[in-house]
């Protein structure tokens, strides 16, 4: 009985560093955001203010239209350039994430093996075949669980590189415009 209490405690302990990590990943990527906005929003204010000395400084439509085409430009480098900083945070989040995860899918894996491995060693007699079928069993789920994680893997790299493809493509059609 106490060994199972003990097994219990250290099931606790588990999960609560477990969910302090998640905590601080997620905190982490948060403050990440904050700071990310805070930063735009000051850029943002200072590029206004000049924008606003340069149109104050207009004496003719000519002018205007000039000083307006040359405006543009940074406001859509910036969105940009602020779309792809979100899309990074949000990336490097969801990363972490994932890792927590498959450590912690991974621990599971070895206390399952340890513990398949504990039945086997107490099992009646002729429980050989039924042993072996749940060893079988566990090693193909975790090959599928291996095989489907590089396949995730390879999408998001591959999302990553679209991502990174659209932005270079709408900054050049941008500044082709300009």
């Amino acid at each position: 009985m106490n060994n199972l209490n003990a097994q219990y405690v250290e099931i606790a302990k588990a999960n609560i560093d477990a969910a302090s990590e998640v905590a601080g990943v997620a905190l982490a990527g948060v403050e990440k955001l904050a700071q990310l906005q805070f930063k735009s929003v000051k850029d943002s204010l200072g590029q206004g203010a000049g924008n606003l000395k340069a149109l104050a400084g207009v004496k003719d439509v000519q002018e205007l239209v000039k000083v307006q085409s040359t405006l543009a430009m940074p406001s859509m480098e910036s969105a940009v350039a602020f779309a792809n900083a979100l899309y990074a945070v949000s990336s490097e989040t969801a990363n972490a994430f994932a890792k927590l995860a498959e450590a912690q899918i991974s621990a599971g894996n070895e206390k399952i093996h340890s513990a398949v491995e504990e039945f086997a060693k107490s099992a009646p007699a002729g429980a050989e075949s039924s042993v072996a079928l749940v060893k079988s069993a566990l090693t193909a789920a975790s090959a599928a669980y291996e095989t489907a994680n590089k396949a995730a893997k390879q999408a998001v790299a591959v999302v990553e590189e679209n991502v990174q493809t659209a932005s270079k493509a709408s900054l050049k059609a941008l500044k082709a415009a300009a």
